[in-house]
């Protein structure tokens, strides 16, 4: 590390055009990246890897593609809909959407409608409702709750009317699309019927809700709206840069250097992403986020570059001395702390979740670029205007950074005096607060929702509200997936049994909206079961044949299997969009039906009871939904929090143990870095349970986020304290001034980095708030530990270095006595012997 520092110093002193030669070739590098980056992905962001519902949803996409891909659109009536005027509007807009050319051939071949206007169509005995009055309506809803053979059109109705919590009408219309893998994606139907709704006129107000129409709304929270978000803590960072740089020309060349640093990063995501390399995925609402760390790291770097420089232009140093001075001194502890930084990110690469992993290689790789180029361009940029100005005979340097505050560098020095001297009240406040929080910390929730990546303001929210409000929530398909060999016994009747559950509606678990509408089950029931009417598939010879191969106790497997090839041959695009016959292993069967989504404890309780119906062994069936992985996801966090916590404090200490072990041969300063940062965590922690902040895939990143930036904080403090005890091996003294000196320009970097993330709580998006809110205080408790506790550490510290040297040097002086003493009797042993 020595050498590499060694040359860039040189190249930035010696050459310092060179040096901005070589930085705008890297620069266009990148910025050519930046032209690779793949559009926002919502898909599979939050999917977490080896889990039984991820293997299910893979098994999906790879066997069941057109069935499972099946999607809904919700329509919302807000208003009277079961009058005249209601239902005409409501039907009006169902026609003009399923007559849509571009939605026409993507509508699912059975029930792809229903909606309150077509289930009175028949106990009106109408086609069109502007033939009707009110009264008929009204009779017709009579009618239909008292009559038995009407009860399915009653329960349908029921779930489709209800009233918002305002007591204002909704009614509700499901669309059912299939995705049929063409190149134009059903996302793009979805967004058509969403075009289509807003034309609507009437007396009822329409929205439309559906998986795209919440991904626009996501795009857009994390896109524009992020960006804004990022020119706001732009503004804010320059104006902290400026209160304590205190000049026009330092203010400047950070903001280059945080526009290298994020023009650098953004190419290096682009580079790396599946437009170019294929290393990562492409971007994910995570990515508005890396951004503001960037910055927050580089105004760090660049705040303790200028710092070193104008310490040594104040000790009378000339410009190209100070420059290497200065960069070489600074160089030490930012490398190090930069790479513990990176290694903190790069453990997320053991996050079950894809996104998060992208997150932290792209983010790990944007600290490493922006010390590069606070080390490249600041220093450069000086040594030009800076020298050129002393050979002018008019540079004055500037105001040390510990200075920029009035009373800043007295009040440290007092600090430092009285942590030195008295540690134990402070320790002692520091074990208390972190005890306190440390049990507060073991009661923060874990939770995950997509709608928490949503606007709080979100109409996709106020709609999802509404739904939940009005009719228990909206509803979703659920896909079941059954792996079993169809022609045993026990699949058969455990297929029946768990069909039959679903029919009975008393039986059929908590928070299912419909019977099974996709079956295996459903196509064989057609066909061997005579209901008398016109259009009826029944089947004698097939349901003859269904008879004799489960006759008795046990099914006849090759009569079974003759029976499945015939339907197939009968049903040969039905049946394998819900069965996958294999002769070589176990069969798998798809089953959908409709739940209600919007309460996670409903939908955990429905997913268990659904199982639970299936007869088999647990391993069999797997139910999947986006309400289902949500609550998965929320496991996953939850069993890797522990985790991400140990392997980040693992990989932060085994780095900087090699590192302190290889300089000075004393790995335990790696504690003293570590440590206290570990203190700051806990109390971060602690202090989201205390504020409600749940710990969610977004603000579970505050951990690495903790140790690489709060380490950095105490590699400074370990760094300077060093050098001042080399110069007055007095460890009161070296307390003392390593905070009068270092203290204002970590105060400033706190400062910038906490204000940069506190932006994110104005953001639109609770997640955002909730992550740059903790991040916030998260810095705050480094920034504090690391004064409170790395100073009486290194205290302790230099006196047993003195203790050491004390006691080495009076070895040495036994050793000389001893040594002088035998001299002496040699020589007396000489004369006596001549």
């Amino acid at each position: 590390m020595g050498r590499i520092i060694n040359a860039l110093s040189w190249l930035v002193t010696v050459q310092p055009l060179a040096t901005l030669a070589v930085l705008f070739v890297v620069t266009i590098f990148f910025a050519a990246g930046i032209l690779q980056l793949a559009p926002q992905s919502t898909d599979e962001t939050f999917f977490p890897q080896d889990s039984k519902i991820t293997k299910a949803l893979e098994d999906l996409e790879s066997l069941f593609s057109n069935s499972a891909s099946v999607t809904q659109v919700t329509l919302i009536f807000r208003g009277e809909a079961l009058t005249p005027e209601g239902l005409t509007q409501m039907e009006h807009v169902l026609e003009r959407i399923v007559t849509d050319p571009e939605v026409a051939n993507y509508l699912a071949t059975k029930s792809a409608v229903v909606s309150p206007s077509r289930l009175l169509v028949g106990p009106l005995g109408v086609t069109r409702f502007d033939e009707v009055t009110q009264a008929q309506i009204d009779e017709a809803l009579i009618a239909i709750r008292g009559r038995p053979d009407l009860s399915q059109v009653r329960r349908a109705l029921d779930q489709l009317i209800g009233a918002d919590a305002d007591g204002t009408p909704v009614a509700a219309a499901n669309i059912q699309l299939i995705d049929l893998g063409a190149e134009d994606p059903v996302s793009d139907v979805e967004l058509r019927i969403s075009e289509v709704v807003k034309q609507a006129q009437g007396p009822l107000s329409v929205r439309s809700l559906s998986q795209a129409v919440f991904d626009e709304e996501q795009k857009k929270a994390t896109g524009p709206k992020a960006r804004q978000l990022l020119g706001l803590a732009l503004v804010v960072i320059a104006l902290m840069t400026l209160l304590f740089m205190r000049t026009i020309s330092d203010l400047l060349l950070t903001l280059g250097g945080l526009a290298l640093a994020l023009i650098w990063t953004t190419g290096a995501q682009g580079w790396l992403g599946p437009n170019a390399l294929g290393l990562i995925g492409p971007p994910s609402p995570l990515t508005s986020v890396i951004p503001l760390i960037v910055i927050g790291l580089a105004v760090d770097y660049s705040i303790q570059t200028v710092a070193l420089y104008r310490e040594q232009t104040n000790n009378g140093e000339p410009v190209g001395s100070a420059v290497r001075l200065g960069l070489q001194t600074v160089a030490v502890p930012l490398s190090v702390a930069a790479i513990t930084t990176i290694a903190s990110f790069f453990t997320t690469l053991l996050s079950p979740f894809p996104a998060i992993a992208d997150f932290g290689v792209v983010t790990g790789l944007g600290v490493g670029l922006s010390l590069l180029a606070m080390l490249t361009l600041v220093p450069a940029v000086r040594a030009i205007i800076d020298g050129r100005r002393e050979r002018r005979g008019n540079f004055t340097p500037a105001r040390p950074i510990s200075d920029s505050l009035p009373g800043v560098r007295r009040a440290a020095e007092m600090l430092g005096r009285t942590v030195a001297r008295s540690p134990t009240p402070y320790l002692l406040v520091v074990v208390l607060v972190t005890i306190g929080l440390g049990y507060a910390a073991t009661r923060v929730e874990t939770t995950f929702s997509r709608q928490d990546l949503l606007p709080r303001d979100s109409e996709v929210i106020a709609d999802l509200n509404t739904l939940e409000a009005a009719l228990g929530g909206s509803t979703e398909v659920v896909n079941v997936l059954i792996n079993a060999e169809l022609t045993e016994t026990r699949t058969i009747l455990n297929l029946w049994d768990f069909m039959a559950a679903f029919q009975d509606v008393g039986q059929r678990p908590q928070g299912v909206a419909s019977n099974i509408s996709l079956s295996f089950g459903e196509i064989a029931f057609d066909w061997i079961t005579d209901d008398g009417r016109p259009a009826d598939k029944y089947d004698a010879e097939l349901a003859t044949l269904f008879q004799r191969a489960t006759r008795g106790l046990h099914v006849d497997p090759e009569l079974v299997q003759e029976f499945i090839d015939k339907l197939a041959s009968l049903e040969p695009e039905a049946v394998p969009r819900v069965l996958v016959n294999n002769p070589e292993g176990l069969d798998t069967m798809l089953l959908q039906f409709h739940a209600l989504t919007g309460d996670p404890e409903r939908t955990t309780h429905m997913t268990r009871e659904t199982e639970e119906l299936w007869l088999g062994h647990n391993r069999e069936i797997t139910a999947t939904s986006q309400s289902i992985l949500n609550i998965e996801v929320s496991k996953a966090v939850t069993q890797s929090q522990r985790r991400a916590i140990v392997s980040t404090v693992a990989a932060a200490l085994g780095i900087l143990m090699l590192f302190f072990w290889a300089t000075v041969r004393q790995p335990a300063l790696a504690l003293i870095a570590v440590f206290p940062i570990i203190l700051a965590l806990i109390c971060a922690l602690g202090t989201m349970a205390l504020l409600g902040i749940p710990y969610t895939p977004v603000t579970s990143l505050i951990t690495a986020l903790s140790i690489g930036i709060g380490v950095d904080y105490t590699i400074h403090m370990i760094h300077r304290y060093r050098e001042e005890f080399s110069r007055v091996r007095n460890p009161e003294t070296a307390a003392v001034r390593t905070l009068a000196s270092t203290g204002a320009a970590l105060l400033g970097s706190a400062l910038s980095t906490a204000l940069g993330f506190g932006v994110l709580v104005i953001s639109p998006i609770p997640s955002f708030q909730q992550f740059g809110l903790t991040a916030a205080i998260a810095i705050a408790y480094s920034l504090i530990v690391s004064i409170m506790v790395v100073p009486p550490a290194m205290t302790v510290w230099g006196a047993y270095q003195n203790m050491r040297l004390r006691s080495m040097v009076e070895r040495l002086w036994t050793d000389l006595d001893v040594a002088i003493d035998d001299v002496h009797l040699r020589h007396e042993q000489d004369q006596h012997t001549s």
